[in-house]
């Protein structure tokens, strides 16, 4: 088992923000033991501690993941931003990137 302090993302953040653990199978290689999250009210919006070909993110980084024009996409993004990020905030991210 891998250690708690060994996770990008806390507790706190994961309460603050309202993630859940994401059941869904998504089409990306994940890292051993990294989570991922639904973000709450974003359909197909997730926070993931590693990339979407199995790197672990670099501490305090996670990978913002939502689906896009040609699949599975996203970018990094700070633990910081995305504590302090409202859902509309959020959302503009993933319009903004959808089409890349």
């Amino acid at each position: 088992m891998i250690a708690t302090e060994d996770f990008n993302i806390d507790q706190k953040t994961i309460r603050k923000i309202g993630l859940q653990p994401c059941d869904k199978e998504l089409n990306a290689l994940m890292a051993p033991n990294y989570r991922v999250f639904k973000y709450p009210s974003l359909e197909n919006v997730f926070v993931m501690e590693s990339d979407l070909y199995g790197n672990r993110m670099p501490k305090n980084y996670c990978f913002l993941a939502f689906y896009g024009a040609h699949g599975l996409v996203g970018r990094n993004l700070s633990i910081d931003k995305l504590k302090h990020s409202k859902l509309k905030d959020i959302r503009e991210i993933v319009e903004r990137n959808k089409t890349a």
